[in-house]
C-alpha cells in the first residue's frame, strides 16, 4: 500500500478509529448500514421465493413490493461492493448511497406511500403480471448497465464529477463504454423508472422519469464539457461513435 500521512483518505481512516459510528469512514457505521440492508434484502427475498414456489398464497401487491425492495437493497449493496472492490481508498458509509440526497429520500418515500395507498384503495391497479415482468426487465437491464460501467471503469469510476484531471486516469472506451456514453447514468435512469413500473405506480412513474431526466440533463453536458477539456484529442471522436440512451437528452451526439 502506497498510503502516506499526506493522503487525506488515510487521515480520515485514522480519525474514524476514534469515532467508528459517526465518522464517514467509520467501520461500525458502514457495518450497521450493511446489516440493515442485508436484513431487509433477506426478509423480502425469502418472502419472494415463498410466493414464487407457492408456499404462500399469491398476492400481487406483496409480490410487487418484494421485487421492489430486493431491487432497491440490491442496488445499494452493489454500489458499496463495487466501490470496495475497485476504489478501496474511497470506500465509506457514503458508498452505500443511502444518504445520496434529501430529494432521493423523498422520492423513495413517495413511491412507497403511493404504492400502499393504491394497493389498499385500488388493488386492481397492481394486478398486471405482464407489467411486473416489463418492470423487472427494465430494472435488471438498467442495473446491469450501471454495474458493468463501474466494473469496466474500475479505479477510474467516481460518484462525483472530477473537475481536476488525475494524471493516472485515462478515457475509458472499451467494454460497455465502446457502445454507450455515460452507461452508469443511462443505467440509473432506466433502473429508477423501472422500479416504478415494478410497483405499478403511475404518479411516481411520471415523477421519477421527469426528475431523473432533469438531473441528468444538467449533469451530462457539464461532465461532457469537462471530459472534452481533459481529453481534447480523444473525446470528440469518442462522442461521434457512441450514444446516450436517455430519451430526449441533449448531448454532443451530432457535433463534428
Amino acid at each position: 500500500m502506497d498510503r502516506s500521512l499526506n493522503d487525506p483518505d488515510l487521515v480520515e481512516w485514522i480519525a474514524a478509529r476514534s469515532d467508528p459510528f459517526g465518522a464517514r469512514h467509520g467501520l461500525a457505521r458502514s457495518g450497521c448500514a450493511g446489516l440493515f440492508l442485508g436484513c431487509v434484502f433477506g426478509v423480502h427475498l425469502t418472502l419472494l421465493v415463498q410466493l414464487a414456489v407457492g408456499a404462500l398464497p399469491m398476492q400481487m401487491c406483496l409480490l410487487r413490493w418484494c421485487c421492489y425492495v430486493v431491487a432497491l437493497s440490491g442496488f445499494h449493496a452493489a454500489e458499496f461492493l463495487t466501490t470496495a472492490r475497485y476504489k478501496w481508498k474511497d470506500v465509506s458509509y457514503d458508498s452505500w448511497l443511502l444518504n445520496h440526497s434529501a430529494a432521493y429520500g423523498y422520492a423513495a418515500a413517495a413511491a412507497m406511500v403511493e404504492f400502499w395507498l393504491e394497493a389498499y384503495f385500488s388493488p386492481g391497479l397492481k394486478s398486471s403480471k405482464p407489467l411486473l415482468a416489463l418492470g423487472l426487465a427494465v430494472v435488471l437491464l438498467g442495473h446491469g448497465a450501471r454495474v458493468a460501467a463501474m466494473v469496466t471503469c474500475g479505479e477510474h469510476f467516481a460518484h462525483r464529477i472530477m473537475i481536476a484531471k488525475d494524471p493516472r486516469h485515462r478515457l475509458v472506451t472499451h467494454g460497455i463504454y465502446a457502445h454507450l456514453r455515460h452507461p452508469s447514468y443511462t443505467g440509473w435512469f432506466w433502473w429508477s423508472v423501472g422500479t416504478q413500473v415494478v410497483l405499478a405506480n403511475p404518479l411516481c412513474f411520471v415523477a421519477y422519469a421527469v426528475a431523473s431526466w432533469r438531473f441528468f440533463a444538467d449533469r451530462v453536458p457539464f461532465e461532457e464539457a469537462t471530459l472534452r477539456a481533459f481529453y481534447p484529442a480523444e473525446y470528440p471522436a469518442y462522442v461521434r461513435r457512441t450514444r446516450v440512451l436517455i430519451p430526449f437528452l441533449r448531448s454532443d451526439d451530432h457535433e463534428d
